[in-house]
């Protein structure tokens, strides 16, 4: 069976589904489950996504206590160029001890507040430690999520 749109045949089926669809109300999906319908759906098309790429969801990986209230979420490792990317949460009161760098390091406030030292830091700040520098300890009073791009091992404390 067929019905005709204007001058262009379409199935019924076809037709329908566009009626169902257009009844539906639009929803926003949060952006973690959204990229993770389009892995799927690009997987059963047979789309792929780019070869030597790797996706860690936020949902996925491990949350490894290192305090009673810091933990940390390994992303990446490069052992060969001895860096790894973690994100690290400390909930309010947590801290992390002076430390010293033998390698550079990007440290980045994803949410909350924090201080290295004395210096304030707040979300969407960034903190660059060349090779070399020591980090004065790091504390929050409110809980600070940070993204960290660093040595690997992780760097030795005072």
């Amino acid at each position: 069976m067929k019905k005709k749109s204007g001058s262009t045949s379409i199935p019924a089926e076809a037709a329908l589904f566009a009626q169902l669809a257009a009844a539906l109300p639009h929803l926003e999906l949060p952006g973690q489950q959204r990229e993770r319908m389009r892995h799927r759906v690009m997987r059963s098309a047979g789309g792929s996504l780019s070869t030597g790429t790797t996706t860690v969801f936020a949902t996925g990986g491990e949350w490894i206590a290192v305090s009673p209230l810091v933990k940390l979420k390994v992303l990446r490792v490069d052992a060969s160029a001895g860096n790894q990317t973690v994100m690290v949460r400390a909930e309010a009161g947590g801290s992390m001890p002076r430390h010293r760098h033998r390698h550079d390091e990007e440290f980045i406030v994803l949410e909350g507040e924090c201080y290295i030292g004395d210096l304030h830091l707040r979300a969407g700040d960034a903190h660059f430690a060349p090779a070399g520098s020591w980090h004065e300890k790091i504390t929050t009073d409110t809980g600070v999520l940070v993204l960290i791009r660093g040595e690997y091992p992780a760097a030795a404390h005072a």
